[in-house]
């Protein structure tokens, strides 16, 4: 029996401000969704990567991001559907001087549209899981960048 695959792309995104990068992160104006990171499904005859900038732009309004690095891929079965969630994982970067937060209204037309959300740039240490697996790649090993800072502090009291 052949498997079935959902492929989506997601974009870890880091701007260097002030000394340190930060990641960006939304939420919903529902105060019980978690924080997340911008991506959602790749359509048929897309590439990843254009169905990663389509996704970012559609719920953050940014376009044209440098990707610096594929993160890697997890995957999860859903099991009520037994299909495979494939989600691609990308390093991107914003410039410096993105706006510290902002609203956006939800483009494109996924069942998400429609819906606003509200974006904001977050330095570890982090104390909010990301949905769907990507905390995966929420690690020094994989952003080490994200948490040089953190890492530099450390050293001053060892």
């Amino acid at each position: 029996m052949a498997k079935d695959f959902l492929e989506k792309a997601g974009g870890f995104i880091l701007r260097f401000r002030s000394g340190h990068y930060e990641l960006l992160l939304f939420r919903r104006s529902e105060p019980d969704i978690p924080f997340q990171i911008p991506g959602g499904g790749v359509e048929p005859g897309e590439t990843v990567e254009a169905a990663l900038h389509r996704e970012i732009w559609e719920e953050s309004g940014l376009l044209n991001l440098p990707v610096r690095r594929k993160l890697g891929i997890s995957e999860r079965c859903r099991l009520k559907t037994q299909v495979t969630v494939r989600r691609h994982c990308f390093l991107l970067e914003a410039p410096s001087d993105t706006a510290d937060t902002w609203e956006h209204i939800i483009q494109g037309t996924g069942n998400d549209a429609g819906r606003r959300v509200i974006y904001g740039w977050v330095r570890p240490p982090f104390y909010c899981p990301l949905p769907d697996n990507y905390s995966l790649f929420l690690n020094p090993i994989h952003i080490p960048e994200l948490y040089q800072a953190l890492e530099n502090q450390n050293q001053l009291f060892s």
